[in-house]
Parts: structure tokens; sequence; C-alpha cells
């Protein structure tokens, strides 16, 4: 006969095996019903999961002043579990925000990479781009303020130097424009934008010989970069030295036949030559293209004074070629040269 004491042992145990047996029912269950439980912070939640992390940057080779942009690369990021009405205002990405860039809405385009620097408050890239993107909508006390931000915090980025003194150009400090652009060619010898940003700098802060020498090294480096060829003959025009401006206009123009800048003051020049016929023709094409312009008005002026049907003096084609030559043999005709190129095509 057993005793109490043993009876009393075996329903413990009994009872024990019970417990288990309920707490295993209770953990299968739980597994099967899992499905229903809060997501993770890692979960997928595809529609729901926006582009996040560290982008690339922008090119750094020398280019135009467009200046190319290379976009992040997306990770996915992590959406608010709470209920839609609470949900977190979307997070722009550095893609997004650089594509409405590229399509010209300048504007909007600050606004949504102010959006981005708002969650990436460090990244330099976002700054530059919300620099410039400021500086094509014209507030520039926004592009300057954020241009300098990318500096400090890319301090080897030489299109944010770059940007940065055109910003400083623009309002009238062209000797901190100088020590950009100066460090811009240093961090990028071979971009053609840093020398000719560097010699706007030195044209506005009255170095004119300066600004020709770091044109003409701009156009060595690229001797179909359209604005150093246009600055440099602008500058010719401004000392009257109309001859000495007729070739790199020309050759502006032959290579880019839609920049109403280069047609007006290709115009300018061959009026200043005494090529009547041929000014009328480069401020007739320029005014198509703006026709509100300032070439409008000198078209309409020099109508009055050149007959109708009157052949151009000389054609674009042969002044192109003939400042293209001398290019290429490492020289820009200058004075007296210039005189005799250009002598050479007239008829």
């Amino acid at each position: 006969m057993e005793s109490r004491t043993t009876g009393r042992d075996r329903s413990e145990r009994v009872l024990r095996w019970i417990a288990m047996a309920l707490a295993l029912a209770c953990f299968v269950a739980a597994g099967a019903c899992g499905e229903d439980a809060p997501p993770t912070p890692n979960e997928d939640f595809g529609d729901w999961v926006y582009a996040t992390g560290e982008d690339s940057g922008p090119d750094t080779r020398a280019g135009t002043t467009t200046e190319d942009a290379e976009v992040e690369t997306a990770t996915a990021g992590t959406p608010d579990t709470a209920v839609i009405e609470d949900a977190a205002p979307r997070v722009v990405t550095y893609n997004e925000a650089e594509a409405v860039f590229r399509e010209g809405r300048y504007g909007e385009a600050m606004d949504l990479f102010s959006s981005y620097l708002a969650e990436n408050p460090g990244t330099a890239w976002g700054h530059y781009m919300l620099g410039l993107s400021a500086l094509k909508a014209g507030h520039l006390d926004i592009a300057e303020t954020h241009l300098l931000q990318s500096v400090e915090l890319a301090p080897q980025h030489a299109k944010g130097r770059v940007n940065l003194a055109r910003v400083l150009i623009e309002t009238g400090r062209p000797g901190e424009a100088m020590e950009h652009a100066a460090a811009a060619e240093e961090i990028d010898p071979a971009s053609t934008a840093a020398k000719r940003v560097l010699a706007r700098a030195r044209a506005e802060d009255g170095d004119w010989s300066g600004a020709v020498d770091k044109y003409d090294d701009a156009l060595w480096l690229d001797a179909e970069d359209v604005w150093s060829l246009n600055n440099l003959g602008y500058l010719f025009i401004e000392r009257g030295r109309y001859d000495d401006a007729i070739g790199p206009l020309a050759l502006a123009v032959q290579l880019d036949s839609t920049n109403a800048t280069a047609l007006n003051n290709y115009g300018s020049a061959l009026e200043g030559s005494g090529f009547p016929a041929a000014a009328l023709a480069a401020f007739r094409s320029a005014a198509r293209i703006v026709p509100d312009g300032k070439a409008a008005a000198s078209a309409a002026r020099l109508t009055e004074q050149v007959p109708p049907g009157a052949t151009p003096e000389v054609t674009t084609t042969e002044l192109a070629e003939a400042y293209r030559e001398q290019l290429l043999i490492g020289s820009s005709p200058r004075g007296d040269t210039a005189a005799r190129l250009f002598s050479a095509v007239r008829r």
C-alpha cells in the first residue's frame, strides 16, 4: 500500500506534465497565428519603402556649366508603422530631386532638396544641388549658403568651388571668387570650367590681361568650349578690339548656332570691324531665338543702313575655320596678326 506522500508526489508530477502540455499547445497556436503580429522594423513593405542612404555625389570631372551629378545608391528604408492618418511626411530621395532639377524646374528642385537635407543634413551633395538649384532660380543668397556648406563638407569637390565662385562674381565679390576658382583649378587642372570662371573673376577684378591668358588656357584644353570663346570675344569687344573678337565668336556660333548671346556678340564684333551686312545677319539670327533681346534692336537699326538683299562681306565658316587653325597650332591671333588673318577672308 502506497503512502500518502508517494501519492501526492505522483499527483504533482501529473499536474506538471499537464502544465507543460498546455504550454506547448499555446506555443504551437501562437506560431500558427504569427502573421497577425505587428511588423518588425526591418520588414519589407513593398510600395511603402522609400529609397534612403548615402549618395555617390556629383561627377567631379570637367564638364559643362550644367554640372552633371551622379545619383545615390538606393537601399530599403523603414516606414512609419503608425496608422495612415499619423504617418510622417514622405521621404524625398536624391534621385527624385535631381530628376526635377534636370527638367529645369529649379524652384521645385529647391523644395525637394530642402526636404532631402532635412533627412540627410550632413550630405555635401544635397547642399551642392540645393545651392545649384538656387543659383539657377536666381536666389543668390540661398545659393551661396548651401554651396559654401558643400565646400566645407567636401573641400576637394572642384565643381562646388566653381559654382560658389559664380555666385560670388554675381554678388560683386570677384576677389573671393578668384580664391575658390583657383582652388578648383588646383584640385582639377583639367577643368575647363574652373579656368573659365577664374578668367571671368579676373576680368571682374580689373585684371584684363590675366583674364585673356586664362581663357587661352581653357581653350588650349578644349578649343570648342563655347562659353570660353564667347567670353573671350566679349572681352575684346569691351576694349574696342573688334578684329580680335571676331575669331572666337565666329567659332562659338559655328559650334552652337542656337546661342543667342554669342550670336549677338558676334554681330557686334562684325559691325565694329566694318562688316554691316554680316552683322545684320548675325543679329537677325539672334533675334529669331530671343525676339525681345538686344539683337532685335540692333537688327532694326542696321536694316535701315544695309541695302536690301546685300551679301554678307564675310562668312562665319571662313572666319571660324581661320581661328580654329590658329588655335590648333597653339596661338591665339592678336592685334596686327588678327587683322592680317581676317583681312584674308574679306571680300
